[in-house]
């Protein structure tokens, strides 16, 4: 009996073998928190940060971060970076999620060190997402059930200035941003991004009191008035008059607010003052100059904030495009990538094929008598024209990759920043592997998921794609986008007089534009060219309805069909635009006058194995004109 226990136990200690290295824990710890609210909040397609913060209680590492949407598993987002011992870090990794999970790994020198699910929420694309600055997350709280016209409702997402973030593609997914308190100073990279947010159709809702010192101080120079002190006991009745209910000094019987002072291009929403609004490019910076918690208690808080919201819907290009079967790029070629034979060649070559396999053929052995040969000769003669099939084709497609761009520019008539995003195509002319680098403040993706497995590789200098595999004459397309300076400069004196704009645009920059037009809604002037320092007249009513209509481009010998990228672009029944019905005509969104005006300026996204690569392409401006 002695002698089976003594067997069992030796059984067990083989079996079960202890590992000392198995009891250790990892000397490498990591938190994280994804989206703008910490929360995992998102909107698919639409970029969202990932905060992760490492720490390294061990030896030296290179620690390689993994996040694998849980629905387009083929494609890794990844960031790769040096963690010294006893070192701390927080890295941003920008990601595109489509579901509500994720996998997020983390590798150190190879070697699994972290794991973890993350679950989202998706945020409804029927109702805006509003992100809020403030302590208390009660406020504007009403909003959630507001009628704001082209939708209904609202979802808070409650911000605060530890994850704003410093890049404005980050801010995409939401609409608006209210502020009530900062309960620290932002970086100027956060108000930097926050304000080229805005001039691309965002709003920014600031509101003042005591608990608004340091928003009043952080955004003075943007706001529409100029603020002075607080003052008690001011009438509520202008806040009544603006959506025609009254009741409110029932819940507020006295209102505390800064007086002010309007700035140019400024105006008053209400009469007194109390609430002003500036636009900024394509969107609009709101003031209201008392605490924004004040009017929670008053039944008509959500209809008087969805009124001065006005919310208008934005133009969101990588959004609408990503993951898309509607190839922008590859559709839109006025260009071949390379010249195929034509009819009369193809032709040619089947009749000579069949001439010399044949008669030519049989007629050569009969004169020589060697009709046996032919079992020879015939094969031989169908390896020469294979063979020089295959020269021919391998002359028509070239051994060099070629780069192709539509990149579009958004920005604001004399503004310094833009967001630019640009769908860059690779033609492989053989079947080859690439890796392609990218500046580190790109933002990039596959154009579409059925790639097969591809990986974005970030790290503190640039953005790789390892092992990109492309077939023999594949043509594959990447959506790149960028928040940074503005590359075209356009002045401009507009003023709206009744239902007509007038004025005029110049070009202040340093190359040429083509194909200009200035577009308000579905309503047009065409300009056609627009030298540098050349000034064009503007005199444009509202009730034309020719945009896209009375379209006269010079694009026949250009690389990309103009009509085509504007059609695909503003003609809502063949995109995706949140809040915009699918049977509207040709439009502009919002109420901004834009001008839209094309160059030949390519600036090269990609460099292919670390070599500059020949690009050739066209970029599509989208201006906000300043109001006078």
């Amino acid at each position: 009996m002695r002698a089976r226990l003594y067997l069992i136990v030796i059984l067990v200690l083989t079996l079960v073998p202890i590992s000392t290295a198995a009891q250790q824990s990892s000397p490498i710890s990591i938190t994280v928190q994804v989206g703008l609210d910490g929360e995992g909040s998102f909107r698919p397609k639409y970029w969202i940060p990932v905060f992760v913060t490492l720490a390294n209680d061990g030896p030296d590492q290179q620690i390689k971060l993994e996040w694998r949407d849980q629905s387009t598993g083929s494609f890794t987002q990844s960031y790769v970076l040096d963690l010294p011992g006893g070192a701390r870090k927080q890295i941003v990794l920008p990601v595109i999620q489509t579901s509500r999970s994720a996998i997020l790994t983390a590798t150190a020198n190879g070697v699994q060190v972290f794991r973890e699910r993350v679950f989202l929420k998706q945020l409804p694309d029927d109702q805006i997402a509003i992100g809020l600055l403030s302590t208390d997350p009660t406020v504007l709280s009403s909003l959630t059930i507001a009628d704001f016209g082209t939708t209904r409702g609202a979802t808070i997402i409650p911000l605060t200035p530890a994850l704003m973030v410093d890049d404005p593609l980050l801010l995409t997914a939401i609409d608006v941003i209210a502020v009530r308190e900062l309960t620290a100073e932002l970086r100027p990279e956060q108000r930097e991004a926050l304000i080229t947010w805005v001039q691309q159709g965002g709003t920014l809702l600031i509101g003042g009191g005591a608990v608004g010192e340091t928003a009043i101080r952080t955004f003075a120079d943007v706001l529409p008035v100029t603020v002075g002190p607080l003052q008690g006991n001011w009438p509520v009745n202008a806040l009544e008059q603006l959506i025609g209910l009254s009741g409110l000094s029932n819940s507020v019987p006295q209102l505390t607010a800064h007086t002010v002072t309007l700035r140019a291009n400024a105006y008053a929403l209400t009469n007194d003052t109390l609430i002003s609004q500036m636009e900024l490019g394509a969107g609009k910076i709101i003031f209201a100059a008392f605490d924004l918690a004040t009017l929670r208690a008053w039944p008509g808080e959500a209809k008087l904030w969805a009124k001065v919201l006005a919310f208008q819907p934005r133009i969101d290009i990588g959004a609408t495009f990503r993951f898309s079967f509607n190839d922008l790029l590859q559709s839109s070629l006025n260009q071949p990538l390379f010249e195929l034979p034509s009819t009369t060649v193809m032709l040619g070559l089947i009749s000579l094929y069949i001439i010399v396999i044949g008669p030519l053929h049989f007629f050569i052995l009969r004169q020589l008598r060697r009709l046996e040969w032919a079992w020879l000769t015939t094969p031989l003669l169908i390896v020469i024209f294979l063979l020089g099939t295959y020269g021919m084709s391998f002359a028509l497609r070239g051994t060099q990759t070629q780069i192709v761009q539509l990149t579009i520019v958004q920005t604001a008539a004399e503004s310094e920043t833009a967001i630019t995003t640009t769908f860059a195509g690779i033609f492989s002319p053989q079947r080859e592997r690439y890796t392609l680098t990218i500046p580190n403040t790109t933002f990039v993706t596959p154009m579409r998921t059925d790639v097969g497995q591809v990986e974005t590789q970030r790290d503190d200098n640039a953005v790789t794609i390892p092992d990109l595999q492309l077939d023999a004459s594949a043509f594959q397309t990447w959506i790149a986008e960028e928040g940074g300076p503005n590359p075209v400069q356009i002045g401009a004196q507009i003023t709206r007089e009744g239902q007509a704009w007038n004025g005029s645009v110049t070009n202040i920059g340093k190359f040429p534009l083509r194909d200009v037009m200035v577009v308000w809604q579905n309503n047009m002037q065409w300009i056609g060219d627009l030298p540098p320092g050349a000034e064009a007249t503007i005199s444009l009513n509202s009730n034309q309805g020719n945009f896209l209509r009375e379209f006269i481009p010079n694009d026949q010998h250009s690389l990309l069909n103009h009509t085509f990228v504007l059609e695909n672009l503003f003609w809502y029944g063949q995109t995706t635009n949140r809040f915009i019905p699918p049977d509207e005509l040709p439009s502009m969104p919002g109420t901004s006058l834009y001008l839209i005006g094309w160059s030949e300026q390519a600036t090269p996204v990609f460099q292919i194995d670390g070599v500059e690569t020949r690009t050739r392409g066209e970029t599509l401006y989208i201006v906000a004109l300043q109001q006078r």
